[in-house]
């Protein structure tokens, strides 16, 4: 690329390789519309942009726009690209739909491939015409303490501080952590700060108080707002602030009046994000394009919520001079659309290469390689085969009072004690009397629930309600965010079975019945990527996500619930490596 043939194009004295003309631009630094619009791009750079005809040469393809938004593409400030589809699949399925750049996360790479899975996530995406930005984790597992030894520890992951790709810090749900002060990530902290990163935050539950003591020590955004209130107070406090509106939650209708009823507030720190959508609801519904059609549907002004999906989040990555806007010298990232309103677009443009049109890819990226088990870390490998009495449940009594897990909808448990009938070790009876908690006096329906340990080399196994399909056995090897194999079931010898299927075909999910492989869904990325188009992961995890709903269960993604029973980064009960954590009182059962 000659910066110089950028100056010849924009004085008129070369001609461009496109020339977009009779557009109405979105002017997402001038918040204008500009009618009349013309772009000339040059060497995959934007030369000029202004009003009336300019030079075209034989060469030159001009494209006339017939009145259309021109539009800069969208940029995700806070995604998930290593979960489920495969960084190259998804953003195969984005870039039709106008979304051209991510900050993603990488923990989940990391809780299952430990650096290595880093590493892969940066090779990946090197070279595609997407933008991959990717953050580095401060803590993998959040609580060592409980899940394991670091991933990543101290020089391991300042050595990540050195790729050019590398923006921020991975979202720190481990923020009690800080706030109690913890040495090991307040050093990480501070070397991320020096070194010009970006803090993710993931404040949620967080008091005004300790929100404050976080944005001290260097958070510098929060995509966990989930009221009008929330938003507010972050922006007041001067944290760039993500209104989420995906698959893990849909707030944009709580969170839209914070602007819509104060049309004066400075909107600069405000970004939208799906924070992660599933295969299948990027399918169903799209991806950034959704979401900016949400924020306009309840009140956001159309050019401030194309503001918060392009130049805001641009500026807060700090690549606003590479991306996010349509101006002379940043890449020609653009696209069409008929309707502000429902921003899907019809011709999408990256780095000066017409690479979708009416909705279809013209050209496909390099595919994505499997991880084999035998590279995966040992805590993610337990003794083959898996025999049913693995899952035996800690004490053999008739009658006996053990704690256990609610699950009150797909992201959040309660703890609960119940009294279950045992007969050496295992359920005598899905029926428990639920002695305290949510029910309390009242029976309850219960399962097995059992985690892998490499702490103490057996699987944990507890009872859990609220699941809703009394299932044989399913057992997966994607668990946010260790990675831990788990399996749920109302039968050992499935349960058993499940665990062994998932490992035979590389990771994934398997769902046993009756000594039968019912569904599965392959992830034979490392246990947790699908080497496969996102179509076919999305049509695997729908049918699986089908029958635990026609099984009973009640949650709109019964494997988003699934996938968060071990997550501590959630209230209020988990299963971890070393038993039932409760965030309020900390270990509670030691199964």
């Amino acid at each position: 690329m000659s910066r110089r043939r950028l100056m010849e194009v924009a004085l008129g004295n070369a001609d461009p390789d496109i020339l977009i003309v009779n557009a109405r631009l979105i002017n997402v630094y001038s918040a204008e519309i500009i009618a009349g619009a013309t772009v000339a791009v040059a060497d995959g750079r934007i030369a000029w942009v202004g009003q009336g005809e300019r030079r075209a040469g034989s060469g030159t393809h001009v494209i006339d726009a017939q009145g259309d938004f021109l539009s800069p593409t969208f940029v995700d400030m806070h995604g998930h690209a290593d979960f489920l589809a495969s960084p190259v699949a998804l953003a195969e399925a984005l870039v039709p739909l106008g979304t051209s750049a991510m900050l993603t996360d990488t923990h989940d790479a990391v809780g299952a491939l430990g650096r290595r899975g880093l590493e892969l996530m940066l090779e990946a995406t090197e070279s595609l015409p997407f933008h991959y930005y990717v953050t580095v984790p401060a803590h993998c597992p959040p609580l060592p303490e409980v899940e394991g030894e670091d991933l990543l520890p101290l020089e391991d992951f300042r050595s990540f501080f050195r790729h050019p790709r590398v923006l921020a810090v991975s979202e720190l749900s481990g923020w009690t952590r800080l706030v109690q002060g913890d040495p090991v990530l307040l050093a990480k902290v501070e070397a991320a700060r020096e070194a010009g990163l970006r803090l993710e935050g993931h404040a949620a539950g967080c008091s005004r108080d300790k929100l404050e003591s976080l944005v001290a020590v260097g958070v510098s955004s929060c995509h966990e707002s989930i009221s009008a209130g929330d938003v507010l107070e972050r922006l007041r406090l001067g944290m760039a602030t993500a209104l989420r509106h995906g698959s893990i939650r849909a707030d944009l209708d709580d969170l839209g009046p914070a602007f819509a009823e104060n049309p004066h507030l400075d909107t600069s720190r405000a970004m939208l994000t799906p924070d992660w959508m599933s295969p299948q609801d990027v399918l169903r519904d799209g991806y950034m394009e959704h979401v900016v059609a949400k924020a306009i549907a309840v009140g956001i002004p159309p050019l401030k919520a194309y503001q918060m999906a392009t130049i805001n989040p641009a500026t807060y990555l700090r690549v606003e001079h590479e991306i996010g806007g349509i101006g002379p010298g940043r890449q020609a990232d653009m696209m069409l659309l008929r309707d502000m309103a429902a921003p899907r677009p019809h011709l999408v443009v990256l780095g000066g290469r017409v690479v979708a049109r009416d909705g279809v890819l013209l050209q496909r990226f390099r595919p994505a390689l499997p991880v084999p088990v035998s590279d995966w870390p040992v805590h993610r490998k337990p003794s083959l085969p898996v025999l049913p009495c693995a899952f035996r449940i800690a004490g053999g009594e008739y009658q006996a009072e053990i704690p256990g897990m609610l699950m009150v909808n797909k992201t959040i448990t309660r703890p609960v004690r119940l009294r279950v009938s045992l007969r050496e070790g295992f359920l005598e009876s899905r029926e428990a009397l639920c002695l305290e908690g949510p029910g309390e006096g009242g029976p309850v329906s219960v399962i097995y629930l059992s985690m892998w340990s490499h702490i103490r080399q057996r699987w944990l196994t507890v009872v859990l309600s609220g699941f809703g399909a009394e299932v044989g056995g399913l057992a997966t090897s994607v668990v946010h965010e260790t990675h831990a194999p788990l399996v749920l079931g109302s039968d050992p010898s499935d349960m058993a079975l499940a665990v062994n299927q998932v490992f035979a075909q590389g990771g994934g999910v398997t769902l046993v019945e009756a000594g039968r492989v019912r569904q599965r869904v392959v992830l034979d990325g490392g246990g947790l990527l699908s080497s496969g188009a996102l179509e076919q992961v999305a049509g695997e995890m729908q049918q699986l996500n089908d029958y635990l709903r026609e099984r009973g269960c009640p949650w709109d993604d019964p494997f988003f619930g699934l996938n968060f029973l071990s997550f501590t980064g959630l209230p209020y009960v988990r299963l971890t490596p070393s038993g039932l954590l409760d965030s309020k009182r900390g270990l509670v059962g030691y199964p």
